[in-house]
């Protein structure tokens, strides 16, 4: 599997922040909050062909998942890691479904899980 590595924790989430950093390319990102008591917690876990666009859609009106519009109004933070075969993305995207329990993510992604770096928190 050819992983790159993961991006800096880029804060705030925002379309500004997420079009001067975020890729064109295919790869996975986390979403991550920070609270009042100042901890962060990955809050949603994705794969996209484009990260960029990705990464914009779940900041629109537009966003599906209420979980995602919930914690978007908050101090949020965005990172990636570029992968480009499908099958891989699949796979590293259960891997991190599995050990971050995201809450936003609303069920299991399923497929074979490959092994992938857990990204950094903010």
């Amino acid at each position: 599997m050819e992983v790159g590595m993961w991006s800096f924790i880029h804060t705030p989430y925002n379309k500004t922040e997420v079009c001067e950093y975020a890729p064109k390319r295919a790869g996975l990102y986390t979403l991550w909050v920070k609270y009042k008591n100042g901890k962060w917690v990955c809050y949603y876990v994705g794969k996209a062909d484009n990260i960029e666009s990705q990464l914009l859609d779940h900041l629109s009106k537009n966003e599906k998942n209420p979980c995602i519009k919930k914690y978007v109004k908050y101090k949020c933070a965005f990172c990636y890691i570029k992968i480009k075969p499908e099958a891989e993305r699949s796979g590293a995207e259960k891997y991190l479904y599995d050990m971050m329990k995201p809450e936003c993510n609303k069920k299991d992604p399923g497929g074979i899980t490959h092994l992938i770096p857990l990204p950094p928190k903010p």
